[in-house]
């Protein structure tokens, strides 16, 4: 696995080990979904203002946004018999925003950052929460791979 990563925001310097933290949440999520493919993950941290911009540009949303999912493939089944590296996609992750959530929900921004990971890993291998049903399946796989690691609030 590999994970390309952009940190704008300098979060790795207020949390150096939530690289490591971060990089378990994905393989986590992974072999919860039984992925053996060698995969790539863009991920950058970034602020308001940038999260804006690109929520603008690519989804015609004027407005900031915690984290941002942009998938290669709309299911799994598109990749996983793929012998060649799969690139499944990039993660936005505004650290910004995540500071701001980690206060409200009252838990630690390592804990909100993995909560963002999950979730946007999610929607990289194909799920979303657009119906209620949707959301039960993919909150659920979410909460498995937070608890699996205890990474609690």
């Amino acid at each position: 696995m590999h994970i390309d990563i952009d940190d704008q925001e300098g979060l790795f310097v207020l949390e150096p080990k939530l690289e490591q933290k971060i990089i378990e949440v994905i393989e986590e999520c992974l072999k919860l979904e039984n992925i053996s493919n060698d995969i790539e993950i863009s991920l950058s941290i970034v602020d308001k203002e940038t999260i804006k911009t690109i929520n603008r540009d690519f989804r015609e949303i004027d407005r900031d946004t915690d984290v941002l999912s942009f998938p290669q493939f709309e299911a799994q089944s598109e990749f996983v018999d793929s012998a060649d590296v799969v690139i499944l996609g990039d993660i936005i992750i505004c650290l910004d925003i995540a500071k701001e959530q980690a206060v409200a929900y009252n838990h630690s921004l390592a804990r909100e950052i993995c909560f963002l990971i999950a979730h946007s890993c999610f929607h990289l291998l194909g799920y979303d929460h657009m119906t209620e049903d949707d959301e039960i399946i993919m909150f659920a796989k979410q909460d498995c791979v937070l608890e699996t690691l205890k990474i609690t609030r």
